[in-house]
């Protein structure tokens, strides 16, 4: 159990932050260390035996100046010697993949430093040397690239030593498509959380647009003159690398198209991004285009208290911040349902001070009647510009229409009429959480939860800040080549500031245009893209097909959750199943294919146990059922991290949908879901039969080297692993079998 946890807890980060290549944390190695205090060994090594360097890494910054493809980077690292005797380090930096670096200074407090950079060739050498000694797990997977080296002079006792190295770097492009991925590597923080890591990337220039990057939390500042990308975290786990795309030339409506083809055999994955560019088409993305705004707002008993008054301030902040081009009304409802005026009327100064007051006047009490209050707010929503009805509610339907399934045919017909965009807000546990999510299926919007304890306000006025400046409605997306399974299958509006993520799948590759439709105030543009998608598999490209995975495990999800608790579709599961097992994606009703010692059932009885697991979304009301809803709309984001194991065993305690046996996520490496079986790690597509002909090879031997010659750079970290490793490569079963003979390695197969 210790092994496995230990294995989880430094390979999860790579998972949950959904990155391409597993690359070792930040960016020195403690490869000669002169510190000889008396401290427990973390792991064998090669005698002589140097003991570990006692220091903490106090922050990591990277900072970079883009101006075209070319861009200044400074990678900057504190490190403080916590020992008592001085520290002298051996500088290890890894060096961009792709492009072109110019030159580089390496300065440690104010002393310019001499290193040397080693070819590709070079590097694969310094790197298994060091593989061989630290056993370090993910450092190889940089032996298709070059790397700097040089020596770190001593740190004192209790002094922080700060490492600038600072160079040129030129991204490569293809078709207009910027791709930066930038190490902040090394093995100095293997087992260590660093205190700061801070990434500032300024992009100069107006035209770049459709910025994309696939690490969560990435922020994007767009401004006239520049673009910031940026990301921190404290106290957390290493970030390997910083990636990003972006196109040069991304105009008023920036895209960017991303493509990969896994095997030849098998269709290929895209992903299509659009944005409004920071100018927009001569400046109208900056104006606000005229818009109707209607909110339904429950009085009924049950939202009597804090939740009631947060809502009125919920609603106030959006009337304060309509535009005088915008129409709006209100509508409350309880048992019967109330209007301010019969009919939309103009933001003018007089109108709002008459809505805010109507608003503060509002008290609540009595049942909940959901069925005429959409009724008559899709009747109020019929402005000629975008139409947007904000519903809030904490409960289940009492009177009225009450069946959830007349509701939503309900919902479908008058959205339908109208055309007007229905997001619901359901607060606290006692709303049914899968009707408010029908419900704004049917009227293309969304649904988000609030807890008692959040603020209904920064939640309406977040949502409400984004729809404020549309940019383009009605979307429509065509491509000149075959595709399927496009996601999501209903194109949301395009907002200044938000972009627009389209993942899908294409059985032939070639040259290929996209072309994105959209209604802007009376007129309809149209913007087009090139590209072609890719013929084989591309560096970084599983990125791709996992992210097509992920939102098509949500939607799956959804699909079942829409069916109101009937039994669910085995073709439904069997592909929820599928997925989950060969990308590693990990939901409450697959986490049975990681519990540590079990063998991975057959297919037929995974399908069983998953189809059980599903019975849970039979749970509508609640904090369970929230967070089921929840998670199923995070699954089909653009880009979220993976749920944690605690976060399911949190699910597990409030539902209790799953059996015993404590919960692990997926190991993933370079892109494949493995699983720690009998003490290897097995990739999900390797039967028990194909286990019996195994390819076996040793590290660190003569067939170890050929193999890492042949395997692709995101493939290397399969052959560095402190546990026997089993997975497929171009046909052939390959057991990697851990080193011995001397060096501390142990080869043991089963260690469970």
């Amino acid at each position: 159990m210790s092994d496995l946890r230990s294995a989880g807890r430094r390979l999860l980060p790579a998972l949950l932050l959904g990155l391409l290549v597993l690359v070792f944390p930040s960016g020195l190695t403690a490869q000669v260390v002169r510190d000889r205090l008396p401290e427990p060994m973390p792991m064998p090594v090669v005698d002589p035996l140097p003991r570990p360097a006692s220091y903490e890494v106090e922050k990591v910054e990277l900072i970079v100046e883009v101006d075209r493809q070319r861009a200044g980077v400074v990678l900057r690292q504190t490190v403080r010697n916590t020992g008592e005797l001085p520290l002298e380090l051996d500088f290890l930096a890894p060096l961009p993949r792709g492009g072109q670096v110019s030159g580089l200074t390496l300065v440690a407090d104010g002393s310019e430093m001499v290193g040397r950079v080693h070819t590709r060739e070079e590097a694969l050498k310094i790197y298994t040397e060091i593989v061989a000694r630290l056993r370090d797990p993910a450092l190889i997977e940089f032996a298709g690239q070059g790397v700097f080296r040089a020596r770190v002079f001593p740190i004192a006792p209790g002094k922080s030593s700060t490492l600038d190295l600072s160079f040129d770097y030129l991204a490569p492009k293809d078709g207009g498509l910027v791709d930066f991925n930038i190490p902040m590597a090394g093995a100095l923080t293997s087992g260590r959380r660093i205190g700061l890591q801070d990434v500032a990337v300024r992009v100069a220039g107006s035209e770049a647009g459709g910025f994309y990057s696939p690490i969560p939390d990435v922020a994007v500042d767009r401004k006239p003159d520049s673009t910031t990308v940026s990301w921190k975290a404290e106290n957390g786990a290493p970030l390997p690398a910083f990636q990003f795309y972006y196109r040069e030339d991304g105009g008023p409506m920036g895209g960017l198209i991303l493509s990969h083809k896994p095997d030849a055999n098998d269709d290929g994955y895209f992903l299509f991004l659009a944005e409004p560019g920071s100018g927009g088409r001569e400046g109208a993305w900056a104006k606000p285009l005229p818009k109707t705004v209607v909110f339904a707002l429950d009085r009924s008993g049950s939202m009597t208290g804090r939740q009631f008054e947060q809502a009125k301030s919920a609603l106030a902040f959006v009337l304060k911040n309509l535009n005088p081009e915008d129409s709006f009304n209100l509508v409350d409802f309880s048992g019967g349902v109330k209007t301010w005026r019969p009919e939309l009327e103009a933001m003018t100064p007089e109108n709002r001070k008459s809505a805010l007051d109507y608003v503060d006047s509002l008290r609540a009490s009595g049942a909940t009647n959901i069925g005429e209050a959409l009724e008559t707010a899709f009747g109020l929503a019929t402005g000629s510009g975008p139409a947007y009805l904000i519903f809030l509610t904490d409960g289940e339907p009492t009177v009225g229409v009450t069946d959830e399934l007349e509701l939503v045919a309900l919902a479908g017909r008058a959205a339908g009429s109208r055309g007007a965009r229905l997001f619901c807000f359901g607060v606290g546990d006692k709303v049914n959480a899968r009707l408010l999510d029908r419900l704004s299926e049917q009227g293309a919007g969304a649904t988000a939860f609030v807890s008692e304890s959040e603020d209904i306000e920064e939640k309406v006025g977040s949502f409400f800040d984004k729809m404020t400046y549309p940019a383009l409605v009605d979307l429509d997306l065509t491509i000149s080549l075959r595709t399927n399974r496009l996601l999501p299958g209903r194109l949301p509006d395009l907002f200044r500031g938000s972009q627009l993520v389209v993942a899908g799948r294409y059985p032939s590759p070639g040259e290929a245009k996209f072309t994105l439709t959209g209604s802007s105030g009376e007129e309809r543009l149209s913007f087009d893209y090139e590209t072609v998608l890719a013929s084989k598999s591309v560096p970084g490209g599983d990125m791709v097909a996992r992210l097509w995975a992920r939102r098509r495990v949500g939607q799956i999800i959804d699909e079942i959750d829409r069916a109101a608790g009937e039994k669910p579709n085995p073709e439904l599961v069997e592909e929820l199943v599928g997925l989950s097992k060969k990308y590693g994606i990990l939901t409450p009703y697959t986490s049975f294919l990681a519990v540590e010692g079990e063998p991975l059932p057959d297919l037929p009885a995974q399908i069983e146990m998953t189809a059980s697991n599903l019975s849970a979304l039979g749970v509508v009301v609640g904090s369970a059922a929230n967070m089921q809803r929840e998670q199923k709309a995070d699954l089909a984001m653009p880009v979220a991290a993976a749920p944690t194991s605690e976060t399911l065993r949190e699910f597990r305690a409030v539902d209790q949908y799953v059996g015993d046996g404590e919960l692990f996520a997926p190991i993933v490496l370079a892109g494949r879901a493995f699983y720690l079986k009998n003490g290897r790690l097995l990739e999900w597509s390797v039967s028990d039969e194909d286990q019996r002909n195994l390819n076996s090879v040793r590290q660190m031997s003569p067939e170890w080297e050929r193999l890492a010659a042949e395997l692709p750079g995101d493939d290397l970290a399969l052959l560095a692993q402190d546990k026997p490793v089993v997975f497929n490569f171009n046909g052939v079963n390959y057991l990697v079998e851990v080193a011995d003979g001397g060096d501390g390695w142990s080869s043991s197969s089963s260690d469970n």
